[in-house]
């Protein structure tokens, strides 16, 4: 079972965590802080806690205590001077940061996606209560949560429809195949009957749309987070009446 940070320092004969604070050259409400959440200790303060108490980070951070297999890197850093190893902690910190920006980056970039593809689908969502609307015709929301809503139920519809074609393929080709029926263990060709043939095709297509389904849920969920962060607050909860001057239907509570 992993020690705890006062466990280790009572060890080194530090008898309180205001001595070991003392020594560490920090304040003890930090060192009170590191004892209830370890996992919350700077690199530097973690790398002077483990050379003063003689011990690995690991250990420092709540973890197991490596008796074997330590890796080289660590034996690499645990043979360096003072002076150099603070070179190392800085490059640690600095890679950290370049990492940091870089996946900040990275998610910005995944945002940038979605939130034009929100946009393209909130045009065709438009259009299409346009087209379905007489002239003059206008849908009323009662808030912006069942907007946002009557957009979740149309980009489903949407997904589903593109998905079908290629189910539809599948399907096709896997009946042509089937209905040439089988060759049983005794080595004589069978035939499914009709009513066996669609059943299996039914549940393969069932098979087929949930698993298709289920990306397409994926897509729609990263969507609906650019929706919200184009729309902001207002998409989530009560607000006064809308009136939208270019759809047909009221939608119903």
């Amino acid at each position: 079972m992993a020690k705890s940070i006062k466990d280790l320092r009572q060890e080194k004969g530090y008898r309180s965590a205001r001595e070991f604070a003392d020594a560490l050259g920090i304040a003890t409400s930090s060192m009170s802080r590191y004892d209830k959440d370890p996992e919350s200790i700077p690199l530097k303060h973690a790398w002077a806690m483990a050379d003063l108490l003689d011990c690995s980070i690991d250990e420092v951070v709540g973890r197991a205590r490596v008796t074997s297999g330590a890796s080289e890197l660590q034996d690499f850093y645990d043979g360096l001077l003072p002076e150099t190893r603070s070179l190392v902690d800085e490059f640690i910190e600095f890679a950290g940061m370049k990492d940091r920006a870089a996946r900040k980056r990275a998610q910005a970039e995944e945002d940038g996606k979605y939130d034009r593809l929100c946009q393209f689908h909130e045009r065709a969502f438009r259009q299409a209560l346009y087209d379905r609307a007489g002239f003059g015709e206008v849908v009323e929301f009662d808030t912006p949560a069942d907007e946002r809503a009557a957009f979740v139920l149309f980009l489903r519809e949407q997904a589903a429809e593109k998905r079908r074609p290629g189910i539809d393929l599948h399907i096709e080709g896997l009946e042509e195949e089937m209905r040439g029926g089988y060759i049983d263990a005794d080595g004589a060709e069978k035939h499914w009957s009709d009513e066996e043939l669609q059943s299996m095709l039914a549940e393969e297509r069932a098979q087929m749309d949930e698993e298709y389904g289920k990306k397409d849920e994926e897509v729609i969920a990263k969507v609906m987070e650019a929706y919200d962060r184009l729309h902001g607050s207002r998409a989530l909860g009560p607000a006064p009446r809308l009136t939208i001057e270019y759809a047909a239907v009221r939608l119903p509570k």
